[in-house]
């Protein structure tokens, strides 16, 4: 009887402990997008990792995605990630290039690497330590997750052709970042038009040129409908990574468990979006050609042109931001080391050698 009892009260014990463990309320981190989620593979990303954080804890971890336009304008999720305003963000690293000139290596740039070799660098290089330090010593209090590929982009909608470098000489560009600094280098007169306004500005001939986003995503803003010429490589980002940070403090406060889980759905949606871009854009620059759209190659000498302005941007933009230097030269002793060819019984390769301290432009320690 007094074993029966014993039973029968640790079995009301489990069903109390269940009952609360399943009325435990979930940890939600409110999340801005830098993209809205109907661009595909710009925007899907975002609730693609929503949709997998919520599966894998069984709805105990939420990210409550705010789209653009719900109160968060985009170059500021990361002030307000940074000091507790919101609890993360997902966005690209590109947005606060003028904050941090490095920011823009971590997001795509000029004849960067492709989504191949940043996943490689991440996975096997410095890419993962450096990218933490981009925003620690800058004073940034996040933490911060490479977490999706949005694919590379075109090298932009012509009004008319390119046919040598003269032609970029005047040429009235939409174009941001350091690919606007490129081809101002080249002469050509760059602007910034929202991309909701570009038809428009196209029609008024107010513009001769524009990039804006990847293929997919520019599908969707219509600009087949006006423009009818596309040239390719998109040398100025040839591929976009997205990122998702959160605030140190809320990250530090969620167990090793959910941290080991966000982790674990950014890795796998690095790989998910790195395999399937490619196709996504092919289709897109597919559709473009039977809506009568021209995809030509960039001519030779135009593409030196602009390899050699970005050599030489490099040059002064390392000159002013020892962190700027350090991150493009790291990336480029990697690459280097990819292309190599597969060797046997060969001296290992060397690791590259320390460098000195730089200083915190916000203060604190050094590295």
């Amino acid at each position: 009887m007094a074993r029966r009892f014993i039973t029968a009260v640790s079995l009301l014990l489990l069903a109390s402990v269940t009952a609360k463990a399943e009325n435990v309320e979930p940890v939600t981190l409110v999340m801005p997008v830098a993209y809205g989620g109907h661009l595909s593979g710009l925007g899907t990303p975002a609730v693609a990792l929503a949709r997998l954080i919520k599966e894998r804890s069984k709805g105990a971890l939420i990210l409550e995605v705010k789209q653009p336009g719900e109160g968060i304008n985009a170059y500021d999720i990361l002030d307000k990630v940074s000091d507790g305003s919101i609890d993360s963000g997902f966005t690209t690293p590109s947005f606060w290039a003028a904050k941090i000139p490095a920011a823009a290596l971590f997001a795509g740039f000029p004849f960067g690497p492709d989504g191949k070799t940043y996943l490689a660098w991440v996975k096997d290089g410095n890419g993962r330590t450096l990218y933490q330090e981009l925003y620690d010593h800058a004073g940034f209090k996040v933490h911060a997750l490479p977490c999706a590929f949005g694919g590379g982009e075109t090298g932009g909608w012509f009004a008319k052709e390119i046919k040598s470098r003269k032609d970029i000489e005047g040429l009235r560009m939409r174009i941001f970042g350091l690919g606007a600094r490129v081809m101002a280098k080249l002469g050509a007169t760059t602007l910034i038009v929202p991309g909701k306004d570009l038809a428009k500005a196209f029609a008024k001939k107010e513009i001769d040129a524009a990039e804006l986003y990847t293929p997919a995503a520019d599908r969707e803003q219509g600009l087949q409908d006006k423009v009818k010429l596309i040239y390719v490589p998109g040398w100025h980002q040839p591929e976009t990574v997205l990122e998702f940070i959160v605030n140190r403090d809320r990250w530090n406060a969620l167990t090793e468990e959910q941290r080991q889980l966000i982790e674990g759905a950014c890795k796998d949606l690095l790989q998910s979006t790195l395999d399937g871009s490619p196709k996504l854009q092919a289709e897109a620059l597919g559709g473009f050609i039977s809506q009568g759209v021209r995809v030509e190659t960039w001519p030779e000498e135009v593409l030196e042109a602009l390899r050699s302005a970005w050599t030489e941007l490099a040059k002064e933009e390392g000159g002013r931001d020892y962190f700027f230097q350090e991150v493009l030269e790291d990336i480029e002793k990697f690459r280097a080391k990819q292309a190599l060819p597969k060797q046997t019984g060969s001296a290992p390769v060397s690791a590259p050698a320390k460098v000195p301290a730089r200083p915190n432009p916000r203060g604190g320690a050094t590295r």
